[in-house]
Formats: C-alpha cells, sequence, structure tokens
C-alpha cells in the first residue's frame, strides 16, 4: 500500500509537493526530476539575489554562495537528462570562483555577465517545466479543448 502522502492528488500529481516529504525511493522518475526542476527555479530566486543593483559590483561572499548554489545544479542536471541546465550552471560556477582581489570594475562587470547567465539557466529551467506539464495533460482533455473549434456540418 502506497503511504497517504506519496498517493496522486485530485489533478494526478504527486502528494509529495505538498507535504514536505523529502523520500525519494517511492517517487517515479517524473516526479523526481519534476522536483528537480522545481527545486532548481527556486534556487534561480536565491541566485538572482547574490546579484547587486546594476551600480554595485558583487560580493565576494556572494560569488562564493553562486559558485556552491550553481555547482550543486550542475552536478544533478545531467543526471536527470538536462545536460543543457548542467553546462550554465557549470559556467556559472566557474565564474563564480572566488580569485584574489579584483577590481570594482571586474566585479560590475562579473555581475552582468552573471545576470547574463542566470537568465539563461531561468529559460531552460521554465521550458523544461513548461514542458512536463504539457506532456501531463491527458488525451481527452486536449480533444476536449480541441472540439469547441471543430465547424459542425
Amino acid at each position: 500500500m502506497v503511504p497517504r502522502e506519496l498517493g496522486r492528488g485530485p489533478q494526478g500529481g504527486s502528494k509529495v509537493f505538498e507535504t514536505g516529504n523529502t523520500t525519494t525511493s517511492q517517487m517515479s522518475q517524473r516526479e523526481l526530476v519534476l522536483r528537480f526542476l522545481t527545486r532548481t527555479h527556486a534556487e534561480l530566486a536565491q541566485m538572482r539575489a547574490c546579484l547587486p543593483d546594476t551600480q554595485l559590483p558583487i560580493e565576494p561572499l556572494a560569488l562564493a554562495h553562486l559558485e556552491r548554489m550553481a555547482g550543486k545544479i550542475s552536478s544533478s542536471a545531467e543526471a536527470f537528462g538536462f545536460p543543457e541546465i548542467g553546462v550554465i550552471a557549470g559556467a556559472i560556477e566557474l565564474l563564480s570562483q572566488v580569485r584574489g582581489n579584483r577590481t570594482v570594475r571586474e566585479r560590475l562587470e562579473l555581475s552582468a555577465r552573471l545576470g547574463a547567465q542566470l537568465a539563461a539557466l531561468e529559460v531552460h529551467v521554465e521550458f523544461e517545466l513548461a514542458e512536463i506539464e504539457r506532456a501531463s495533460v491527458p488525451e481527452v482533455a486536449k480533444t476536449e479543448r480541441t472540439s469547441i473549434f471543430r465547424v459542425r456540418r
């Protein structure tokens, strides 16, 4: 018998995301992928918060935090079948590596480059989430939606 928190919700989605249960042993591959993408999407908001306003240089502590988070995403992405996400996160990790003293100008330029990489990562994650959502719509619902546009003769 499947525990209640791992059961299906009313729309067929997994309740595991609603309960905060972190057990993965009974989750399907689709649920694990969805969990990875959802977590990555939330982490992107945290990563964006590390970037200062456009007029301020990025701080070394923020760079270290970005490096850790991007490394985690990069190492997990390919295992879930998202090599593009892994490559972009890897680029963020490399850019974030704290090296010696950087000038204010270098840190300003770095902030801009990191912002562009984060935007690209966000696009890929949102696309994959949309693909999973699109694939999970039952065929019956798809035909019901299109049937209202059929011309009656």
